[in-house]
């Protein structure tokens, strides 16, 4: 595998004191970002050519989730790394959104669920974890 660096997005769609978290199916496939499984992430995926990171993480949580974020903040960048694979997330805050929440990705994110950031699942995406901590702190 020849060795570089991805661009990923991860976006937090804020509601009062709840984000959105999608549970990454256990069958889910390996599509070469951060591979980890049956765990709670925030929406986002992988920044394509020719496209701004505002403009990804829009298209990204519309495809994941079937809402329509807005007033959007680029919150910090991280690097996530694996033994085959590296990526610099780039942390981004949705303040308001619209639309019917649906599953559209059924094989990536089986459920949907707003969680209150005072109580969390424990099984959260490694790049998800990092971003929600670096924004309680």
């Amino acid at each position: 595998m020849d060795k570089y660096i991805k661009i990923g997005i991860g976006v937090m769609i804020l509601d009062g004191n709840k984000i959105l978290l999608g549970h990454r199916s256990k069958n889910r496939k390996d599509t070469g970002g951060i591979y980890e499984v049956d765990c709670w992430t925030l929406p986002g995926g992988k920044q394509e050519y020719n496209e701004t990171f505002f403009e990804g993480a829009k298209r990204e949580v519309k495809e994941e989730t079937n809402l329509e974020i807005d007033e959007l903040e680029l919150f910090s960048a991280s690097d996530d790394i694996q033994p085959d694979r590296h990526y610099i997330t780039l942390r981004i805050i949705a303040r308001k959104y619209s639309g019917e929440l649906k599953i559209m990705e059924p094989t990536k994110e089986d459920e949907w669920k707003w969680f209150d950031l005072d109580n969390l699942p424990e099984n959260i995406y490694s790049p998800s974890r990092k971003f929600i901590e670096d924004y309680l702190k």
